[in-house]
């Protein structure tokens, strides 16, 4: 097993502007691709679909149950956990279903390819660009060392084009893994602490690492305004919350005693990178200097970020759902009607969508319909949105779609 050097190991390389995650630019001239946007699917971690123009607020009432992929349960000792990921072209669902890779016809629920990391190996997010997808694993052979394996795939056969493992490099304890432009974001924590290593698209070769001290917040790979946000130490050798260059791992700024959250944008035209400050307030930071433009006053836990609003678990526990101005931070809206703790969202076309299965209106608060309940007493684990279809994970031995009739 390799030991972690916390030194930045930069390679030169040169930056695309449109990555797998859709950019305002995008929003406006027309996607590269259609897609579905989850919890991974992009590397800010807006959970917002922007380009989804089907299922508008009116449409959503008429979403019915349209079918349901099921699986066997995982094989192995590794933990495991449903993910629905991005579909990049070709009206594709991919999905990792019992701790396997696969793709399915979302029209019909057949599966097309599937795949299997190596047995001690489970996979826990996917990501894509182009005609790849990538997915990450975490291994079980060791709890404080635990192996990681990265893999990409040609969407279309689902042949392996490259894999590396903590052979290569020092990835151990992946979290999770994303693409932005030529690069794959991975992240996570080991018994030496956080890291960060990005990786080429092309051939999996190691970019850049970073990365030092234990978090206390997320392990997610972050990527707002082309800066990968992570954690590293300060001169006390406390942990400090760090932006550093996509391209080539320069350290721009570093906050101690910070946690990020999310943000709105991975490509240059992000804004806003969320985070909880050592006071517990819950702010929105330029992620090009890190500093401090607004809170969001009574915020807990970011659950989605569009191009308008910053959606957030608010109240004296966190019970209830708010909404903020992205430019300024005012809250626009509360809804103290559900109270019921969230986890998890998926914001697209104006409609916010929870983790126990209401359907919200994103301008006002209000509920417009409830699409699911709740899985013996479980919320989803998972939510994508796209293509006039709403994937969810709440059986975790299904993966249910939702959308018009007929779709």
């Amino acid at each position: 097993m390799l030991t972690r050097t916390f030194t930045i190991a930069a390679l030169t390389a040169s930056l695309m502007a449109v990555g797998a995650s859709p950019s305002l630019a995008a929003a406006k001239s027309g996607p590269r691709f259609p897609g579905w946007y989850d919890t991974n699917a992009t590397a800010a971690q807006s959970r917002a679909n922007l380009l989804e123009k089907t299922l508008t607020p009116a449409a959503v009432t008429k979403v019915t149950h349209l079918r349901s992929i099921t699986t066997p349960p995982a094989t192995g000792d590794c933990r495991v956990r449903n993910v629905v990921a991005p579909v990049p072209a070709c009206n594709a669902l991919y999905a990792v279903t019992s701790r396997e890779a696969a793709k399915y016809n979302p029209a019909t629920g057949k599966q097309i390819w599937r795949k299997a990391p190596p047995r001690e190996y489970g996979y826990e997010s996917l990501s894509a660009s182009g005609n790849t997808i990538v997915a990450g694993a975490f291994g079980c052979g060791s709890a404080s060392e635990p192996p990681s394996i990265v893999t990409a795939y040609n969407a279309t056969t689902g042949a392996v084009l490259w894999q590396d493992t903590e052979r290569n490099f020092d990835l151990e304890g992946l979290n999770q893994a994303a693409v932005v432009g030529p690069y794959v974001i991975t992240a996570g924590a080991d018994a030496a602490g956080y890291f960060t290593d990005v990786l080429n698209l092309s051939n999996g070769k190691l970019v850049w690492s970073g990365g030092n001290c234990f978090p206390t917040g997320a392990v997610l790979p972050l990527v707002v305004g082309q800066q990968v946000i992570s954690y590293g130490c300060d001169i006390q050798g406390n942990t400090a919350m760090q932006g550093l260059s996509l391209a080539t791992g320069k350290l721009a700024w570093s906050r101690s005693g910070w946690t990020f959250q999310s943000g709105d944008l991975s490509s240059a035209t992000g804004k806003h990178l969320y985070a909880t400050s050592p006071t517990g307030t819950v702010d929105s930071l330029n992620p090009l200097t890190g500093n401090v433009e607004y809170s969001l006053k009574g915020a807990f836990t970011v659950l989605a970020v569009d191009l308008s609003r910053v959606y957030a678990t608010c109240g004296l526990g966190g019970e209830f759902v708010c909404a903020y101005n992205i430019s300024t931070g005012a809250r626009e809206w509360q809804d103290t009607t559900l109270a019921s703790k969230t986890a998890l969202a998926a914001e697209a076309d104006g409609v916010l969508y929870l983790d126990f299965g209401a359907a919200l209106n994103a301008a006002t608060g209000k509920v417009i319909t409830t699409l699911w309940t709740k899985f013996h007493g479980k919320s989803a684990t998972a939510i994508a949105v796209g293509q006039g279809r709403i994937a969810v994970v709440t059986n975790p031995h299904a993966l249910d779609l939702y959308g018009l009739k007929g779709s």
